[in-house]
């Protein structure tokens, strides 16, 4: 159903989710459904109006079936993009979406998940040591409590495990100034960039 990650987790601690054309048969809907604050993002991605209950924790498809089968292929932007950024202020890396049909709910919910699931880095772990001592033991007791539930999760730390105990999706902001802040100097921003917030 996806097309194959490639990893450059080596060299560049961003995520990248590319898709094959084809790989989805999106329900266009020029009658997007948006939220009051962002017309044009569909409602259950905006964190104004959404109220999906979705544990990041888990694959898309642990989103409650009727909603996600219903909203799996609906496009999740009113002007049907092919590349969305993703960033946080709870956690310092980006996750970029790119497919040459427009980006749709499931791929927003994939490429949200697939980010978090992947190993933190050390220079994240760096940033850790230099925090709080109560954020790195968060982080330290989600990364035992997720082993503990799966046995045969054997990564020490995850980038699921920045988030402690807050890992319900709370939906997609745009803040332009936080987005101007977060840009890699010298780097090309990406039109449609949006922020995800967490809760517990």
């Amino acid at each position: 159903m996806f097309a194959p990650w490639y990893h450059p987790y080596q060299r560049n601690p961003n995520i990248y989710l590319s898709y094959a054309p084809g790989s989805y048969y999106p329900g266009y809907n020029p009658q997007l459904h948006g939220s009051a604050k962002y017309p044009q993002l569909f409602y259950l991605l905006a964190s104004d109006a959404t109220r999906l209950q979705w544990d990041v924790r888990d694959a898309p498809p642990s989103i409650h079936p009727t909603t996600f089968y219903q909203h799996r292929h609906t496009i999740a932007t009113q002007n049907s993009v092919k590349k969305l950024r993703i960033i946080s202020k709870a956690f310092p890396w980006t996750i970029e979406i790119e497919s040459p049909d427009p980006i749709t709910c499931e791929m927003v919910w994939e490429g949200l998940y697939q980010g978090l699931q992947q190993p933190m880095q050390d220079s994240e772990w760096g940033m850790l040591c230099s925090m709080k001592k109560g954020q790195r033991e968060a982080v330290e007791k989600a990364a035992k409590k997720r082993r503990e539930l799966n046995q045969e999760d054997g990564q020490p730390l995850k980038r699921i495990d920045y988030l402690g105990e807050a890992t319900m999706f709370a939906g997609l902001d745009r803040d332009e100034e936080f987005v101007k802040l977060r840009l890699f100097p010298g780097s090309t921003g990406v039109p449609d960039t949006w922020v995800v917030s967490f809760k517990t």
